[in-house]
C-alpha cells in the first residue's frame, strides 16, 4: 500500500552520526536494553513479548555499542543533500540475539541548525516493502528549510528490502491480481498466488522459517536499536500508508522512545492486513467514477465515451475482453488478472487524470485489436519485475504472512469476491481475491499489533484515499484517543510531502516544530487547482522554519 514512487532515486542509504547522548532507556522485550542498569529481568512494554534475562540483556548490549561507518550514499540526490550512509547489524531473531544477524542500511541528513535541534526523525515509505532510504528528501520541500534543518532525518530501509538484507523470491509480479468474472478467473488467481508462494519456497526452503522473522514487530525493534546506536533517548517518526501501521506498532511497543508521531494515509491496526485491502474496494470504484466524468468531458481526446456511464462501460469492456483473451500491448500481454489491477494502480492521485487517460486509451485500442505500443507505466505494470520490484514484492509477501495469519478457506475468498461484484464489478475481484497468505506454509511467530496506543500523534487522511480508506484513518484515530485527525477533501493516497496543501502543511509543520497538536480535529479543502484536476501547489515554504 504505497504510492508508486516517493522519490525515485537509485536504492541507496545515508547517515552521519550525532554526538552520543546518555545511554538508551529500558525498552520493550526484544528491543534495546539499558546497559547502564543492573543486569536483571525486566517487564516488557511490548504486549507480544516477555521479561528479558540478564543474558539476553548482555547479548543485546553488543548491538547497542556498534559504531557505524559513514560514507557517501552513491545516490546523486542524497549526496547533494549532504546525506551519508551507514549500516548496522541487528539480530534476525530478537529472542536469540546471539544467533544469526541481518544488515540494516540507513541514511541520515544531519541537522544543520544545531542550536535549535529537535532530534531524530525516522521514516517509513509504506508498502510494506517500500525502500525508505531516500524518503528524507521529501522533508525539506514540505517543512521548509528552517524546520527541516532542526532534525536529523533518518531513512532506514526495513529489514528485507534495499540495503537491508534484501529478500528475492524471483516473483513474476505483485501478488494483488483480479479474480476475474467467473470460476475460471478465480482459479487462475488462486494458481497465481500459489506460484508466488512456491517461488519463495524454492529459494528459502519448503517451510520458509527464515522469512518468519521479517515482521512489523521486528522492524520496530530494528528502529529502536538504531535509535539507541545513535545515542538518542527518543525519535520522531513520519510514516505513510503501511508506514502508519509500523509507526503505531512502534509507539505501542516502545512508548518511551517516541517524540512526535506523524501518520499519513493511515491503517486501522485492527484491520491489518486482509480487511484493509478489502476496504479499498469502494474508494477505488468512487475514484473511477470521478475519473470517468472527467474523461467523458474529453471524449475527443481519449475516445472512451461521451458520458460517465459510457466511459465506465468502456473500461469494464477492456477488462472483460482481457479476461476472454489477453490483450496485445506491444511485446507484452495483459490478461484478465492484470488489467483490473493495473487500472487500480494507475488511479491514486486526482491530479494525474491525464496520465490515467493515456494509459487507458492504449488499453482500449488494444482491446479493439489495434496495434499499440505500451506507455512507460504499462511497461512497468506488464513487464517482468526488475530486481528492485522483485525485492519489494518478496518482502511484502513475507511480511504480510509473517505478521498475521489470513483465512485459509478458499471458499471464504470466493464468497467475498461474489458479494463484491454486485456493487464493485471491476475492483471487487481485485481487493477481495485470494491472499497469498492463505497458502503460506507456516504461522506467525507472534501476535500482531491490533490495538492503538495512548501517545499523542497527528493523523492525516484524504476522504477519497483509494489505498488506505478514510475509514481506516478514522479507525486509527479512535484507537489513539490522544491523537488529532486532519481530513483533506481529496482523492489521493499520500498527502504530506506529496500533495501540497496549505491547510494541511501549516498544521503538520506547527506540530513538528512545537510538539503541540492542533487543538481539535480539522478538515481542509483542496488548494485552488489548475483545470480542476486536483490540488495545486500549496506554497513554497508552507509554514516551515521558525525557532
Amino acid at each position: 500500500m504505497r504510492r508508486a514512487t516517493l522519490y525515485r532515486t537509485a536504492t541507496a542509504g545515508a547517515l552521519a552520526v550525532a554526538a552520543l547522548l546518555a545511554a538508551p532507556p529500558l525498552t520493550a522485550q526484544g528491543g534495546v536494553a539499558d546497559t547502564t542498569r543492573p543486569a536483571s529481568a525486566t517487564k516488557s512494554a511490548d504486549p507480544g513479548g516477555s521479561a528479558k534475562t540478564a543474558e539476553e540483556t548482555a547479548a543485546l548490549g553488543r548491538f547497542v555499542h556498534q559504531r557505524p561507518h559513514y560514507e557517501k550514499c552513491g545516490v546523486k540526490e542524497l549526496d547533494a543533500a549532504g546525506a551519508l550512509c551507514a549500516r548496522i547489524r541487528v539480530p534476525l531473531d530478537y529472542r536469540k540475539p546471539e544467533g544469526r544477524t541481518l544488515t540494516i542500511g540507513f541514511s541520515r541528513i544531519k541537522a544543520k541548525d544545531t542550536e535549535h535541534r529537535i532530534g531524530l526523525m525516522m521514516h517509513n515509505s509504506g508498502g510494506p516493502g517500500g525502500i525508505t532510504l531516500d524518503m528524507p528528501l521529501m522533508d525539506e520541500p514540505a517543512m521548509g528549510k528552517k524546520l527541516a534543518a532542526r532534525y536529523d532525518l533518518i531513512g532506514m530501509d526495513p529489514r528485507g528490502v534495499g540495503r537491508s538484507s534484501a529478500l528475492h523470491c524471483g516473483t513474476k509480479g505483485h501478488w494483488l491480481r483480479s479474480a476475474g468474472y467467473d470460476e475460471k478467473g478465480f482459479r487462475a488467481q488462486t494458481a497465481y498466488e500459489a506460484d508466488l508462494v512456491n517461488s519463495c519456497q524454492r529459494v528459502y526452503g519448503k517451510d520458509m522459517a527464515y522469512l518468519r522473522h521479517f515482521t512489523t514487530r521486528n522492524t520496530a525493534r530494528d528502529m529502536d536499536l538504531l535509535r539507541a546506536v545513535l545515542g538518542e533517548r527518543k525519535t520522531s517518526y513520519f510514516g505513510i500508508s503501511y508506514g502508519t501501521y509500523l509507526g503505531a506498532a512502534y509507539a505501542k511497543m516502545f512508548p518511551g522512545s517516541v517524540d512526535r508521531l506523524l501518520l499519513d494515509s493511515a491503517l486501522d491496526p485492527a484491520r491489518w492486513h486482509v480487511e484493509a485491502f478489502r476496504d479499498a474496494t469502494r474508494a477505488n470504484e468512487e475514484f473511477l467514477d470521478t475519473w470517468s466524468a472527467w474523461a467523458a468531458r474529453r471524449n475527443g481526446t481519449y475516445g472512451l465515451g461521451d458520458t460517465p456511464r459510457e466511459v465506465r462501460a468502456t473500461v469494464d469492456g477492456i477488462a472483460r475482453q482481457a479476461a476472454r483473451e489477453p490483450l496485445k500491448v506491444g511485446k507484452y500481454t495483459a490478461d484478465g488478472q492484470q488489467v483490473p489491477q493495473a487500472l487500480a494502480m494507475m488511479m491514486a492521485d486526482d491530479r494525474e487524470f491525464e496520465r490515467a487517460g493515456k494509459n487507458i486509451k492504449v488499453l482500449h485500442e488494444a482491446s479493439l485489436g489495434r496495434p499499440v505500443e505500451p506507455t512507460e507505466d504499462l511497461v512497468e505494470a506488464l513487464g517482468k519485475p526488475s530486481a528492485e520490484a522483485d525485492n519489494q514484492n518478496s518482502l511484502q509477501l513475507a511480511l504480510l504472512c509473517a505478521d498475521r495469519e489470513a483465512p485459509h478457506d478458499l471458499s471464504w475468498y470466493r464468497r467475498n469476491v461474489e458479494r463484491s461484484r454486485a456493487r464493485s464489478p471491476l475492483y471487487g475481484p481485485v481487493f477481495n481475491g485470494v491472499s497469498p497468505c492463505a497458502l503460506w506454509p507456516n504461522k506467525p511467530l507472534e501476535k500482531p499489533v491490533t490495538s492503538g496506543n495512548d501517545l499523542p500523534g497527528l493523523i492525516v487522511q484524504a476522504t477519497g484515499d483509494p489505498r488506505t480508506s478514510y475509514g481506516n484513518g478514522q479507525g486509527l484515530h479512535r484507537k489513539m484517543p490522544h491523537s488529532r485527525l486532519i481530513t483533506l477533501k481529496a482523492q489521493v493516497h499520500g498527502v504530506y510531502g506529496m500533495y501540497p496543501n496549505r491547510c494541511v502543511y501549516r498544521q503538520v509543520n506547527d506540530y513538528l516544530r512545537t510538539g503541540t497538536l492542533p487543538a481539535k480535529d480539522t478538515t481542509c479543502e483542496k488548494d485552488p487547482a489548475s483545470g480542476g484536476k486536483g490540488s495545486g501547489g500549496g506554497g513554497k515554504d508552507t509554514g516551515g522554519g521558525g525557532k
